[in-house]
């Protein structure tokens, strides 16, 4: 008979910790917000995105390949400029919509995105998710207290299963709550200054990775 090592209450504590980190607003919320209330194809599809790139950080840190990143210490750098790239990006992008639509004395919701965030959904949330490697030092130190040395292959396994549909279905769940008629009527004179205020985020998130980055290679 297959045996667990994990304790009821780790699963619990595990869980609970993992579900305020995803609910706490983030990048990805505010890149499900930007793409839900434009279309809700865009927004679900992003959703998956973000949990494939969460997938890979929860593997990553169960299989023990922080170690690994431990040992070769420029990967952390080198991931961190990467992702700070990308948030840069996504920032001016969700900028530049914004003033586009005040320019343009647009009230109603814009029914289209910038391109890269209608024609290619599922990457554009799978790089915002990737893009944050401070997301392995999190999974890193929460295995660390709550998945026992002696972890069986099954422990692992159910704990990336358990927090990727956890995740799934949060993500999802909210991609299509904020594509909701109701929620985009309500949202919709707001469009343009959520943009504006979304692309700040990015742009303080990534200026924060490269000040820390900075002070490490100082």
């Amino acid at each position: 008979m297959i045996e667990t090592t994990m304790t009821a209450a780790s699963w619990v504590t595990l869980l609970t910790t993992f579900a305020i980190a995803i609910v706490v607003p983030g990048p990805d919320t505010f890149l499900l917000l930007r793409l839900g209330v434009r279309e809700r194809r865009a927004a679900v599809i992003a959703a998956v995105g973000i949990m494939i790139g969460n997938f890979l950080w929860t593997s990553a840190s169960v299989l023990g390949l922080a170690a690994l990143m431990r040992a070769f210490p420029a990967t952390i750098p080198a991931l961190q400029a990467l992702g700070s790239a990308v948030l840069i990006w996504i920032g001016v992008q969700s900028i530049r919509s914004g003033i586009r639509i005040l320019r343009s004395g647009a009230a109603a919701p814009v029914t289209s995105s910038p391109v890269p965030a209608t024609r290619h959904p599922l990457a554009l949330g799978f790089v915002t998710n990737i893009s944050n490697p401070k997301a392995l030092l999190f999974f890193t130190a929460l295995f660390s207290q709550l998945l026992p040395s002696d972890a069986t292959a099954l422990d692992r396994t159910l704990i990336v299963v358990a927090l990727t549909a956890l995740g799934l279905a949060w993500f999802v769940l909210f991609a299509l709550f904020t594509s909701t008629p109701s929620f985009q009527r309500w949202f919709r004179r707001a469009t343009p200054y959520f943009d504006l205020a979304a692309g700040l985020v990015f742009l303080a998130v990534a200026g924060l990775v490269l000040f820390e980055l900075a002070l490490t290679v100082t």
